[in-house]
């Protein structure tokens, strides 16, 4: 049986393999219960990553965000919220989208053109 945790794991394997296709460097969160699922590196740039996925909105809770900001502010990185989700703007997989937020604006990025940290 298939299972929303699956589904979330996937997900994360998804983005993973994408920014590792566009040439960062990548490591997933072992078990996926820390704040951030995949901490990526590119160039000067540092991300610190939540994956949210959804058939609908993808939601995250305050204390997810709180965590990951504090994550990010630690390690000196970019509190990154990445959702794969059924709309067609950003990447497209199929019948899914990636998308990459910046935590504290909600500012969409790009990782082609990875912002300095």
């Amino acid at each position: 049986m298939y299972s929303w945790s699956r589904f979330g794991r996937e997900a994360e394997y998804v983005v993973a393999l994408y920014l590792k296709s566009l040439g960062w460097n990548v490591a997933l969160s072992r078990g996926s219960r820390g704040p951030a699922d995949i901490i990526a590196k590119c160039g000067n740039a540092y991300w610190l990553i939540q994956v949210k996925s959804s058939a609908g909105v993808p939601r995250i809770r305050g204390y997810e965000i709180k965590r990951l900001r504090e994550l990010a502010a630690c390690k000196g990185g970019l509190p990154i919220i990445s959702t794969l989700q059924p709309f067609h703007s950003g990447f497209n997989t199929g019948n899914y989208s990636i998308l990459f937020y910046m935590l504290d604006n909600w500012q969409a990025l790009d990782p082609v053109s990875a912002p300095e940290s």
